[in-house]
């Protein structure tokens, strides 16, 4: 390898690390200027670290994968989502949500957002305050936000938390919500 060359010599070991579909991440290598004979004691050990770090990539990019189910945007047009917050939400979880809130409707183009809090579980107070700063941040995008499902408790946290609830328009419930919009909903 021109890494090796560069060094004048020594000794190298390296194993390849792959993702569960088969696609490589890098190698996993030791080097040193001096020689060094490995044997097959020290193969198993790189083997292993490759294993264990292929597992932690595994591992992380599943772990990536739920938590954008965690938030997940639903579609109703092309300038109108709705996102479902269901269980329990917690600082992270609200981040993401941001993330993810933020970045789809850029990426979507979308005018309204709606955040539909009726499959909420649970909620801390700080958490609450940050729903209602993506509120504010997606309105600097030009996104207005509307959000439906708000049970008695977290009313309380939001009021108690001081935030600005003006800015967020609030429905009772998606059918409202889309009623606000425009949209007129009839059985077929």
């Amino acid at each position: 390898m021109e890494v090796t060359k560069n060094l004048g010599g020594g000794s190298l070991i390296g194993m390849p690390i792959y993702y569960s579909d088969g696609t490589n991440f890098g190698t996993l290598c030791g080097m040193d200027l001096r020689p060094h004979h490995f044997t097959e004691e020290h193969i198993s050990l790189f083997k292993a670290m490759a294993k264990l770090l292929e597992n932690v990539l595994n591992l992380e990019r599943a772990n990536h994968r739920v938590q954008a189910l965690s938030a997940p945007l639903v579609p109703i047009s092309d300038t109108v989502a709705i996102l479902p917050v269901i269980g329990d939400v917690d600082e992270d979880r609200t981040n993401r949500i941001m993330e993810h809130s933020l970045s789809q409707s850029l990426k979507q183009g979308l005018e309204y957002m709606i955040f539909d809090l009726s499959g909420l579980v649970t909620i801390d107070e700080c958490s609450a305050f940050n729903l209602l700063k993506i509120g504010q941040s997606l309105k600097l995008l030009g996104v207005r936000m509307i959000i439906t499902g708000v049970r008695p408790e977290l009313a309380l946290k939001a009021v108690q938390s001081g935030s600005d609830l003006d800015q967020i328009h609030t429905e009772s419930n998606l059918s409202d919500a889309l009623r606000y919009i425009g949209y007129h909903l009839e059985k077929i």
